[in-house]
């Protein structure tokens, strides 16, 4: 059986305990815009996780509220969606009386919880260990994906993770040489992603506005931005960077999480523009010849 998942943390722990249960022997890895674009291969039985609905799947699980609260939103369907920390939480919560071996998962679970729901201290987002420090790596804000002289591609490495967390620990996982290769990376670029940050970031009232289009993403922890002096008052930040392939612009927009005081909907605000996302953070993917109007938009639309 397919499984269609997000190649981020939450989306690998699902695929993981999936794996565990005998339902998922084929990864497909996708990007929530291409499934509402209806550009992946979605086939009868498919399971779907952390990405929004297709008729074709034969169960599906998803956390985010601009899904949940869309008019897309099935009536009918197998498996669990609803507003939740993350969508492993779901997928575990859903299979857990039936498999009780699936209690070893439950701490990975609580992790995967705090880090897609952003519920951090600020050392674990200086000096993450664990499931925090996998949840940064494998987060394509972080940018790994743009490191092109890795020993495997980012693609290759987050494919591999499902199967390993059904057999190795979190950090036994960070111990093999293809993880120890992006951690030391990671390590390497936090000192100079913080000078890259500062450059390339102001405060727009309350809003912290980045913009990264045209330049190399340094692989850094997307709460970084919200510890660094000038910056770290905001409590909402806007980014765009470069899409893939120069084709589309990517714009974020997420709550501070040490500054918890902005009321925007996220997901809502994003979800305007052909993207969603959660109430706290959310994406959209606007279009080269409209991207600056939508970035501006959207930062007028976080201040306060």
């Amino acid at each position: 059986m397919r499984v269609i998942y997000r190649g981020d943390l939450d989306g690998i722990v699902s695929a993981a305990i999936l794996m565990e249960v005998g339902l998922c022997d084929e990864l497909v890895q996708a990007h929530p815009n291409d499934m509402q674009a209806g550009k992946v291969d979605v086939q009868e039985g498919d399971i779907i996780c952390n990405l929004p609905y297709h008729s074709n799947c034969g169960m599906w699980f998803d956390h985010h509220s601009s899904v949940i609260d869309s008019s897309a939103m099935p009536e009918e369907f197998t498996g669990l969606v609803e507003v939740a920390p993350s969508a492993a939480g779901l997928v575990f919560k859903y299979f857990l009386p039936d498999h009780p071996e699936l209690s070893k998962y439950e701490q990975l679970v609580k992790e995967t919880d705090l880090v897609d729901s952003a519920d951090l201290t600020l050392d674990q987002v200086k000096n993450p260990e664990g499931a925090f420090l996998l949840g940064f790596l494998t987060d394509p804000r972080t940018g790994m994906g743009y490191q092109q002289d890795l020993n495997i591609s980012n693609f290759q490495w987050v494919s591999s993770l499902v199967e390993l967390l059904t057999k190795y620990s979190v950090e036994e996982v960070l111990d093999m040489p293809d993880s120890k290769e992006r951690v030391n990376r990671y390590l390497e670029m936090q000192e100079v992603a913080t000078v890259f940050f500062s450059e390339n970031s102001h405060l727009d009232r309350n809003v912290i506005v980045s913009d990264f289009r045209r330049k190399d993403i340094l692989p850094a922890n997307r709460f970084l931005i919200y510890t660094l002096d000038g910056l770290s008052e905001g409590n909402i930040s806007v980014r765009i960077s470069n899409g893939k392939a120069g084709e589309f612009d990517v714009i974020s927009v997420g709550y501070s999480i040490f500054n918890k005081t902005s009321n925007v909907d996220c997901g809502a605000l994003c979800a305007s523009y052909g993207g969603g996302g959660h109430t706290a953070v959310a994406t959209c993917q606007p279009v080269l010849d409209k991207s600056a109007e939508v970035f501006k938009e959207i930062i007028i639309a976080c201040r306060e």
